[in-house]
């Protein structure tokens, strides 16, 4: 589990499938609010929920809904940042990110930020290039304790069941157990995105 800062003066970067997820799970206001820090989403991060990449995962009104309510903000990279976002971009195929990806690194290492990402790549590089650099996966924000108390155990279960089942959010290998202890092996089974194995109710 990743240990969340306690410095609510340090902002949480959040690329596109984090964003998705949250809203997927119906609370995704109670889960921001459950944080003193701000949450923040770059311009690519913005184009890319609002351009059709995330088509059928959520209403583009919502992220609008979000940003109206001051729950998100919307960030520019800096001049002294591009420098990192077009090398996350431009480099060898193990090493290229997408836009959304790239920009939420890159603006986190400029203000010292704590990155909020899924995909396997950008966390892998986020550990491997830039160890000064902390994040976590919508998992872990979820089972958070900040979140945890917000949402109450049948709140938790829903949120996290809604998110795997109309979001498909993936889960790292290490939260797996935990998650489907807290929504069930029943509900489990109906979430495509968790390995078979894992979901697989046991039968005896």
């Amino acid at each position: 589990m990743s240990s969340f800062p306690d410095n609510a003066r340090v902002p949480f970067v959040t690329d596109t499938s984090v964003i998705i997820n949250l809203i997927a799970t119906g609370m995704a206001a109670e889960i921001i609010s459950a944080f003193p820090n701000t949450f923040v989403l770059t311009q690519n991060v913005h184009q890319e929920l609002t351009s059709g990449v995330s088509q059928g995962h959520f209403e583009s009104g919502l992220i609008s809904e979000l940003i109206s309510l001051d729950l998100f903000g919307i960030v520019h990279l800096s001049s002294a940042e591009y420098p990192t976002f077009n090398t996350l971009i431009r480099g060898g195929l193990r090493r290229t990110l997408d836009d959304g990806e790239a920009s939420t690194i890159a603006y986190a290492l400029g203000h010292n930020g704590f990155v909020l990402v899924d995909d396997r790549k950008a966390r892998a590089i986020c550990k491997d290039s830039f160890p000064e650099l902390s994040f976590a996966s919508t998992s872990e924000t979820l089972l958070e304790k900040k979140v945890v108390g917000a949402l109450g155990p049948q709140g938790l279960r829903d949120a996290i069941f809604f998110a795997l089942r109309d979001a498909r959010m993936h889960v790292p290998h290490e939260d797996l157990e935990e998650i489907i202890s807290i929504i069930g092996e029943e509900r489990a089974e109906l979430c495509p995105s968790l390995p078979r194995s894992q979901r697989r109710r046991q039968e005896g």
